[in-house]
C-alpha cells in the first residue's frame, strides 16, 4: 500500500511562510507607512494564522492516516518498519 505523505508538502509550505515573513521584515525597513501597515494587517497577518491552522490540521491528519494505515495492514505486516 502506498503511504500518503502530508508532511513533506506541509514542511515546504512552512518554509515558504518563513521566507515570506523574512522578506516582509526586510521590506518593512524601507516601506513603513500606513499602506504597508494595511497590507500587513489585511493580508499577511490573516495568512499567517490560516497557514498555522492548516499546518496544525495537517499534522493531526497525518497522525490519523498513519494509524489508519497501520490498522489496515495484515497482522504479519504490522511489525515491519515502513
Amino acid at each position: 500500500m502506498k503511504r500518503v505523505d502530508f508532511i513533506s508538502p506541509a514542511a515546504r509550505l512552512e518554509d515558504a511562510l518563513k521566507q515570506l515573513e523574512a522578506s516582509w521584515m526586510a521590506t518593512k525597513e524601507s516601506w513603513n507607512d500606513p499602506i504597508s501597515q494595511k497590507v500587513e494587517d489585511d493580508f499577511l497577518v490573516p495568512l499567517h494564522g490560516q497557514v498555522r491552522s492548516m499546518l496544525d490540521a495537517v499534522n493531526k491528519m497525518a497522525l490519523v492516516m498513519r494509524k489508519a494505515e497501520q490498522e489496515c495492514l495484515h497482522p504479519r505486516e504490522r511489525n515491519v518498519s515502513l
